[in-house]
């Protein structure tokens, strides 16, 4: 019975420090469209004024998602861990540069505390 209740509790426990999951999955591509938004070019005064609505409202977005412990993972110019990276390309190594090394994001990752959410799509030097 003991083993049980310490088994409960341990459910409850990671049900609480992950509860924001599934949520945080759904808002993944809604991240990447606010930064597609941000990345487009804006000539005109009104486009301009609109890409900093839009860039206000994306800071907000990565504090809340933040303040749930959903943070974006850091792969630029990092070792390759397939544990948080997915490669989709590998790149002959340059000179000066490092073997198994991230050499350019395709889609970023994101991780829950220590859950990956989302691994990075990335481009590793070989």
């Amino acid at each position: 019975i003991s083993n049980i209740q310490k088994r409960n509790a341990k459910e409850r426990q990671d049900a609480a420090k992950y509860r924001s999951q599934s949520l945080a999955q759904n808002l993944l591509n809604v991240i990447d469209n606010l930064e597609r938004a941000i990345a487009s070019p804006s000539e005109s005064e009104d486009a301009q004024n609109l890409k900093k609505g839009i860039e206000m409202v994306y800071e907000s977005f990565l504090y809340a998602l933040k303040e749930e412990g959903i943070e974006e993972i850091d792969a630029l110019d990092q070792p390759f861990d397939p544990t948080l990276h997915h490669a989709v390309q590998t790149v002959p190594v340059e000179e000066g540069q490092e073997a198994d090394l991230v050499v350019q994001v395709y889609q970023k990752g994101y991780k829950l505390k220590d859950r990956v959410l989302r691994p990075a799509m990335v481009i590793v030097s070989q």
